[in-house]
């Protein structure tokens, strides 16, 4: 093999194991999405069949299994990529939209239900893949808080608001990484993911009570189960959050939240806040 074509075979191999990488997290991606939408289609009920919206909606699996579970779903992705992923699959027939979350282009209380999935956690921050590395933005929390009020914005007064992510109090992300199914430990408070705690202050600021929910049923462990240690911690994982959320729905959320590894909030209308609610002050 002459010196050029051995330059280009080392040029080539790292973008051929990128390309792999990327077939692999959005294979992921859409066997997630159909899990995802089972988990929050329990929590939101099955009276509830009107206009759903799912920011940071990626491919837009999740806003097709809507569809397919007979709800009007749409999506928002700030992705110019997750364009032309839409155009090849589908088009404008699939409901899908791209905007910034900071600037939904929706009038007030269009939607039913607004639902945010591990998306707020990468608003106000720098990411660099392998090794990864994150930095935040001086204007962070602004900017993750303007994307809270534009979520309960466009929803209607008895709507519903639900935002999930890797939770900033529990040491280890299991999300972010190097590679798929790596994890990460971080400081406390994170540079990259939320805590509790912040969705309460949002919340208060919006006059809406934050509500820890229940986990059991969002998460696979299919990631860190590519891993021998991953399939060893899986059981045990599995009660840890079975006994965590016995301890919310006896309305003990908010002493249990930093113990979670992933949250999911719900952000209430103030006329129906749950028992372990955060009213606002």
């Amino acid at each position: 093999m002459s010196e050029l074509q051995e330059g280009l075979s080392a040029a080539t191999a790292p973008e051929d194991e990128e390309k792999a990488l990327l077939r692999e997290a959005e294979a992921l991606e859409a066997r997630g999405a159909r899990e995802r939408v089972a988990y929050y289609a329990r929590l939101l009920g099955p009276e509830r069949r009107g206009r759903l919206l799912d920011v940071g909606c990626g491919n837009g699996y999740a806003v097709d299994e809507w569809r397919l579970r007979g709800a009007d779903g749409y999506g928002v992705d700030c992705s110019i990529y997750r364009l032309g992923r839409w155009i090849s699959e589908g088009g404008g027939a699939r409901g899908l939209v791209v905007a910034d979350a900071g600037r939904l282009p929706f009038a007030d209380g269009t939607f039913a239900d607004v639902i945010s999935s591990g998306m707020i956690e990468h608003v106000g921050v720098d990411e660099s893949p392998r090794p990864y590395s994150v930095r935040a933005r001086p204007d962070r929390d602004a900017l993750r808080e303007r994307v809270i009020e534009q979520l309960v914005r466009v929803s209607d007064g008895s709507g519903t608001v639900l935002v999930d992510c890797p939770n900033g109090t529990f040491p280890v992300d299991f999300w972010h990484g190097d590679r798929i199914g790596s994890f990460r430990p971080h400081r406390i408070p994170d540079v990259l993911l939320p805590t509790f705690g912040a969705f309460r202050r949002w919340a208060r600021r919006l006059a809406r009570p934050a509500r820890l929910r229940p986990l059991s049923g969002r998460l696979s462990f299919r990631q860190v189960g590519r891993h021998w240690w991953g399939r060893v911690l899986r059981p045990a994982m599995a009660f840890w959050l079975w006994s965590l959320d016995l301890g919310v729905r006896a309305g003990l959320g908010r002493l249990l939240a930093p113990l979670y590894p992933y949250l999911v909030v719900e952000l209430c209308p103030p006329d129906k806040p749950g028992r372990d609610s955060t009213h606002p002050r």
